[in-house]
């Protein structure tokens, strides 16, 4: 096995190494040293000296060649930085680093304030009605909370009567348009009181037509035709009559009604 490892190395090259002595020789002739072919053993024995001081020249140049490496070293590692500070130069700008400083001494701040406050801040949690210009005793809340909810209804009230007293300002027409505006108002009511009676009607027509079926009808309600059995017409029901309404006028009465009115007003106005 030994044997078959050991052959199998014959006529390989050594592996090159980077950075060895062929590449600082490949540097030096880059460089312009001129290099000679290895002498033999005879010139080595007749010029020794000249030798030693090629071997000087090597060594030199072998020396300025790493301090070269290092600076080139220096340098990408100087490269390496410059980039990761352009990288996070929005970051670690002046501008930004003021804003964030800024930031924080607000937060900072706020947080002070809170932990000064925590006991008024828990205490208003627990009084939810209560205010900061008006404290309230725990066994009053009840009665305040009433009182805030009267408020509000009336601070409501109040922002209507606002509004419509913006409107009525900001309303430039004479008093001959309002007089236009207004007059169909009374005839409208009149209108909604006519149906709202019409719907009463009928509801208890329906509700008397339930009862009714159902067995138990007491009613005013009059029966067409005659209850009596002999008079009836064959294939004819009973019905049921509802009560008739009550007279009403109509528009125009409504109309000259409220004209005689008015006139009748201003009659008086002129008298006094």
């Amino acid at each position: 096995m030994s044997m078959a490892s050991e052959s199998s190395w014959v006529g390989r090259k050594p592996v090159k190494r980077i950075g060895g002595m062929s590449d600082a020789l490949s540097i030096a002739a880059d460089l312009g040293f001129s290099m000679s072919p290895p002498p033999s053993q005879e010139g080595l024995q007749n010029s020794s000296p000249t030798t030693g001081e090629k071997g000087e020249d090597l060594i030199r140049v072998l020396r300025e060649l790493t301090t070269v490496q290092r600076k080139i070293a220096d340098l990408q590692v100087e490269l390496q930085g410059r980039k990761d500070d352009k990288n996070v130069a929005h970051l670690t700008h002046v501008s930004e680093m003021e804003k964030k400083i800024e930031t924080l001494a607000r937060i900072t701040t706020i947080l002070k304030d809170v932990i000064q406050n925590k006991d008024r801040i828990i205490a208003r949690l627990q009084q939810p009605y209560s205010l900061d210009c008006i404290p309230v005793e725990a066994e009053y809340q009840k009665q305040f909370s009433e009182l805030l909810m009267k408020a509000a209804s009336d601070y409501g009230a109040l922002t209507a009567s606002v509004a419509d007293f913006q409107w009525s300002q900001n309303f430039k027409e004479p008093p001959s348009v309002w007089g236009e505006m207004l007059r169909p108002i009374p005839v409208a009511l009149a209108s909604c009181t006519r149906f709202f009676e019409a719907m009463s009607a009928t509801r208890e027509s329906f509700a008397a037509l339930q009862k009714l079926r159902v067995g138990h009808f007491d009613s005013p309600l009059t029966r067409t035709p005659a209850g009596d059995p002999s008079q009836r017409v064959p294939g004819v029901s009973d019905c049921l009559t509802p009560p008739p309404w009550k007279t009403e006028s109509n528009y125009d009465d409504l109309g000259i009604r409220n004209q005689r009115r008015q006139h009748l007003d201003q009659v008086e106005d002129v008298n006094s």
